[in-house]
């Protein structure tokens, strides 16, 4: 499979340890899946048959309760991974949703070709469980900070989106939101009227202003005062 991105399979969390030998591997393996706007990948309870990698698009992980009413769990950018986590657990069914936002292409890698890799070849299972110890710290820190206060933890959110935006030394930094304000507060632990309600009160503070889909900084000394209380 070629790679036309910047970016390859070795910026994949779970991959990052691999050698090039090894990502050979899981690409021999693989399959490429396109998804249209809006199509199903999985729905909860289906069979778990592999775990996916998004190469272009963006993918929603989510939930739906007995009304199906739709539980945002995250948003899945390019290469990251989704599902992988069945692969270590003891069900065969998937426990989420998956649907692709906007056109998208993944790569599909079966369950039963990666645990062979696996069970084969010790090299490569000792670089996916050290992948896997680091990729557990990180959400491990993650699962910290939402215990954080709410109005700490969507300060932080701010300030890494504008970091990762490469404007934080503009006059007034900015990021585009590139997702629906009721999936941002599910990826962030929060209500939708919390959300909202932190936004506005930003706003009258003056520490952001919002045009259209752009959040700007305005005060970027008290945005991160806010984020380090």
């Amino acid at each position: 499979m070629v790679m036309k991105q910047s970016h390859s399979l070795h910026d994949v969390s779970i991959f990052r340890k691999l050698s090039p030998s090894g990502l050979k591997l899981v690409t021999e393996v693989s399959k490429t899946k396109r998804y249209k706007k809006n199509q199903i990948i999985f729905l909860e309870g289906e069979p778990f048959g592999g775990f996916y990698i998004v190469l272009t698009g963006q993918v929603k992980v989510y939930k739906l309760d007995g009304n199906d009413e739709v539980t945002s769990l995250d948003m899945i950018e390019p290469f990251s991974c989704f599902a992988e986590s069945v692969l270590f657990s003891k069900s065969n069914f998937h426990s989420s949703c998956a649907q692709a936002v906007e056109d998208s292409t993944v790569l599909f890698v079966p369950v039963e070709d990666f645990m062979s890799l696996m069970s084969h070849n010790l090299a490569f299972a000792i670089r996916i469980s050290e992948a896997l110890g680091v990729q557990l710290a990180r959400l491990d820190r993650k699962i910290g900070s939402l215990s954080s206060s709410v109005d700490r933890r969507v300060a932080k959110y701010l300030l890494n989106e504008v970091q990762l935006n490469n404007s934080i030394r503009l006059p007034e930094p900015f990021f585009s939101l590139s997702v629906h304000k009721k999936d941002l507060a599910a990826h962030l632990g929060v209500a939708s009227e919390t959300l909202s309600r932190i936004l506005k009160l930003l706003k009258e503070e003056k520490v952001i202003r919002e045009v259209s889909k752009k959040i700007f900084v305005t005060n970027l000394k008290k945005l991160r005062k806010i984020a380090e209380d």
